[in-house]
């Protein structure tokens, strides 16, 4: 009778499938949820204004001001405020995914800076203390988009800071061998300056008519830098930034996505690890079933 048990068992049981293992989003749940609402945001978006405000008002009436107590003692409490921000924050996310994001690291440096702001013994330290304003980009989204834009552009700002600096050092070399006698174009630094000024558009009138005074055929070599230098090269500038800017819409979208994806994940490995128990279950209950009835057959009184 346990042999037929033992084998109603093994023709009843299936393979179990594999659960996979359910991946943890990390932080405590009370933090994550006391963090992520817009009660929240909204209070630590007041106070850095706050602090920016007071700040600027101290900066303005100096030590001297009536109000300089009241404004260095909350200072102390925005401190105070941010510090507990930062650990909030480091609670709700855990550590991984909290150092991961570089704005958190960011915001971790400016609080560090603010603490060391508070020393007395040095005083020109104290203007550090305005550091704490650059929270505001990280606490709007919109801001940080156009941070990461920037960042994200760098690649193509630096080559057309490359081509500008071709483009200056030429001239530079250019308008010095012409124009070696006037005072703007004197040496190899002083054309330089002269360009950026005449880049600017500032003063431009009156260094093509004193420059066409030794040589009158001087606007052709200003005219033609001002046209690659201001109307060409600097609007590239412009280009790769707006391109850079128009795409962060599109990298945050895929974040989302990416992170709807990994939620959707989590209730999929959920919902497997109920199929497991509930496979289980039935396999029990059809395990107890077969024994049942082997004990049922062997309590049957024979037959006459």
């Amino acid at each position: 009778m346990a042999n037929a048990t033992v084998a109603a068992e093994g023709e009843q049981k299936p393979a179990k499938p594999k659960a996979k293992r359910k991946k943890s989003r990390g932080g405590i749940p009370l933090f994550r949820w006391l963090t992520r609402n817009w009660v929240w945001d909204g209070f630590i978006l007041i106070c850095i204004i706050a602090n920016a405000a007071i700040l600027g008002i101290d900066a303005h009436y100096g030590e001297t001001g009536p109000y300089h107590a009241q404004i260095e003692q909350w200072n102390m409490y925005f401190l105070f405020i941010f510090t507990g921000e930062l650990v909030f924050e480091f609670l709700a996310q855990g550590p991984h995914k909290y150092f991961s994001n570089g704005w958190n690291v960011f915001d971790v440096i400016v609080v560090g800076l603010s603490y060391i702001a508070t020393s007395p013994a040095i005083s020109a330290l104290r203007t550090l203390r305005v550091i704490r304003v650059f929270r505001l980009v990280s606490a709007v989204p919109q801001m940080r988009r156009v941070v990461e834009a920037l960042f994200g552009a760098m690649p193509g700002i630096l080559a057309s800071f490359a081509i500008l600096a071709v483009v200056f050092y030429i001239a530079a070399v250019m308008g010095t061998t012409l124009f070696h006698s006037d005072p703007g174009f004197s040496d190899l630094g002083q054309s330089m300056l002269s360009l950026f000024a005449l880049s600017q558009f500032d003063g431009w009138g009156d260094t093509i008519t004193r420059l066409q005074g030794e040589n009158p055929y001087a606007w052709i070599f200003v005219l033609g830098f001002t046209l690659i230098a201001a109307f060409a090269v600097l609007n590239l500038f412009i280009g790769v930034i707006v391109e850079a800017v128009q795409a962060a819409p599109q990298d945050e979208i895929k974040e989302e996505i990416g992170e709807v994806q990994e939620e959707v994940g989590e209730i999929q490995v959920a919902q497997e690890d109920a199929a497991v128990v509930q496979q289980r279950i039935l396999d029990e209950v059809r395990a107890l079933r077969a024994e049942i009835a082997s004990l049922r057959a062997g309590s049957a009184p024979p037959a006459a």
